[in-house]
């Protein structure tokens, strides 16, 4: 049983152009005086936008206000009074009056970068997407190598999602590393290639966000300024700072699933060294140890945080998925009881416990506490197929029919609900039947290869065979796993019926590179090479038949239930 996720991939949140209280912004002048009197009055207005700065320097935002107000009197069209008064609402969380000073500026000053990129800033604070957006493109076009407008920009397209948004914010997030590399802007990179699937552009984007978050330690990153300062060339970027755990954990479950696992590694682990009490992070390491294939490492990852006191329910469910998956069940069952005992309401908790005794051999117990949940969660689809799996173990193959029933009654989709039906139909010999539950649960998840077997076996069981229906659905079940080697047994016999000899060597050979000891593979290959008149190949694979043990020749190619309870781990 593994828990099934919500998508964990987030955009990332980059400092807008615009961020209340820190950033300094560039005077946009844009009106020359038209005469003597009015130089005069816009003298006197920059008089006193100075005396506002001044104040400003020293923490009086009253007196800041009163000085760029009268300054707005002395000259109406005065772009940096307008613009501090728009900074100063946006800090007072007056948004409105924040864009109307914010407008009026870039009304004034329509050829000026930064009072474009200030107005698109505060619209995207006011949700109004389309305005920034066209604000962002013409401050570009006035100057194309701010950090700031292309950083604004970029996230407006990134949040649409769409494919092509998606990359057109690739391109601006690119641009604005080029001009100033920063790590925030290379993670928004990774995150960005992630959502496209690109996973080999998210492990280059990842390797330079990794060298310049270690290349910020927190003791070089220079605090913004606390008020506006006319001073600066272009909208302010500030520098990142060292990563917080909680992002880097949160970039790391993002390249887990995006399938970077040794990346993932790294960032969960530095995420972990930042915060070893971050439970969630020391969770996601484990799993991506896991993924790795390193149970060791999971192991001492969840072994360590217990030792230190880091031990709620998650870390202790955690902890019996690698003891289940490094083969030591008999330590995953007393973790899973332990994350029962932190957390006695989770249902999944309760569910995962079941399943781990009835795999462990011990179906009885197995139904006494699958039962013991369905009395707390009556109406839970797959507590009931976890009974009826449990039943069916112990050989109470009616007991399991009706719970199996009962889970399809509240989840009519439910695939492994309807693969366990249709195999409780064909373990009687009623292949018609069975083969409309399979068929049932094709249409409710096509992405499962299982039930696409299922079928075609059954069907191939029926006295009449529809071999074009039975050669389709195993060609889908290997499109959707090209490991599957029971599918490719099947299409190898299917051949041999059709009597297309070469087709039918090329499958039983895949069969027995994916499982060396599959008896019945070898023996039939043996047998097509005789018609291919490949003799030595045909004396080298019936001597390699003859040496399997008795007991792996008559193992069941296909074990049914092993492939239904590796279908029912999909859900659970």
């Amino acid at each position: 049983m593994r828990h099934s996720k919500p998508s964990r991939l987030r955009t990332l949140l980059i400092a807008s152009a615009l961020a209340a209280s820190a950033l300094p912004f560039t005077p946009a002048r844009g009106a020359a005086p038209a005469s003597v009197q009015n130089s005069a009055r816009g003298g006197r207005a920059e008089a006193l936008v100075a005396e506002g700065a001044a104040a400003l320097e020293r923490g009086d935002a009253a007196a800041a206000r009163d000085s760029f107000r009268k300054a707005l009197q002395a000259d109406p069209d005065n772009v940096d009074a307008h613009t501090y008064l728009g900074v100063l609402a946006d800090r007072e969380g007056n948004l409105q009056e924040a864009e109307r000073h914010f407008a009026s500026a870039a009304a004034l000053a329509p050829f000026s970068a930064p009072a474009r990129n200030n107005y698109g800033a505060i619209l995207v604070r006011l949700n109004r997407l389309q305005l920034a957006a066209a604000q962002f493109e013409a401050s570009l076009k006035l100057d194309p190598d701010q950090p700031n407008a292309l950083v604004n920009l970029a996230q407006i397209r990134f949040n649409s999602g769409r494919p092509e948004d998606l990359r057109a914010s690739r391109e601006l997030f690119g641009r604005a590393m080029r001009v100033a590399p920063d790590a925030e802007v290379a993670r928004a990179l990774v995150v960005t290639a992630l959502r496209l699937g690109e996973k080999d552009k998210a492990a280059a984007s990842y390797r330079d966000y990794a060298a310049l978050v270690s290349a910020v330690s927190p003791s070089s990153v220079a605090s913004p300024p606390a008020s506006p300062s006319p001073a600066s060339s272009r909208p302010f970027v500030p520098s990142s700072p060292s990563a917080s755990a909680a992002s880097r954990a949160e970039l790391g479950e993002a390249l887990l699933e995006g399938g970077l696992d040794e990346e993932a590694t790294d960032e969960l682990g530095a995420a972990v060294s930042l915060d070893p009490s971050n439970a969630t992070a020391v969770i996601a390491l484990g799993r991506a140890y896991l993924k790795r294939k390193d149970i060791r490492a999971a192991g001492r990852t969840l072994e360590s945080a217990v030792a230190r006191g880091l031990d709620p329910a998650p870390v202790y469910a955690a902890l019996a998925d690698v003891y289940e998956a490094g083969g030591y069940v008999e330590h995953a069952i007393p973790a899973m009881r332990l994350a029962i005992a932190r957390d006695p309401h989770n249902e999944l908790y309760r569910l995962r416990y079941g399943m781990l005794l009835n795999d462990t051999k011990a179906p009885a117990a197995a139904v006494i506490r699958l039962k013991e949940a369905l009395s707390e969660f009556p109406n839970s689809s797959r507590l009931w197929l976890a009974l009826g799996i449990a039943e069916q173990t112990e050989g109470k193959s009616e007991d399991a029919q009706r719970s199996f029933e009962r889970a399809l009654s509240l989840d009519s989709r439910s695939a492994p609900a309807l693969a366990y039906l249709g195999s409780a139909y064909a373990e009687r010999g009623q292949y018609a039947e069975a083969v409309s539950f399979y068929e049932r649960a094709v249409a409710a998840d096509p992405n499962l290869a299982v039930p696409y077997y299922l079928a075609a076996d059954a069907l191939l069981k029926q006295p009449e065979v529809d071999a074009p229906r039975v050669e389709k659905y195993l060609a889908r079940a290997v499109a959707l796993e090209p490991d599957f080697a029971p599918a490719h047994l099947a299409l190898a016999k299917l051949d041999v019926r059709a009597e297309r000899w070469p087709e039918a060597a090329a499958e039983f050979e895949r069969v027995i590179r994916l499982d060396p000891q599959s008896s019945e593979a070898h023996y039939q290959l043996a047998r097509v090479y005789v018609r291919l008149k490949k003799t030595g190949e045909a004396e080298r694979e019936l001597a390699a038949f003859k040496q399997l043990s008795d007991a792996q020749k008559e193992k069941r190619e296909t074990d049914r239930r092993d492939l239904l309870r590796r279908l029912a781990n999909v859900r659970f």
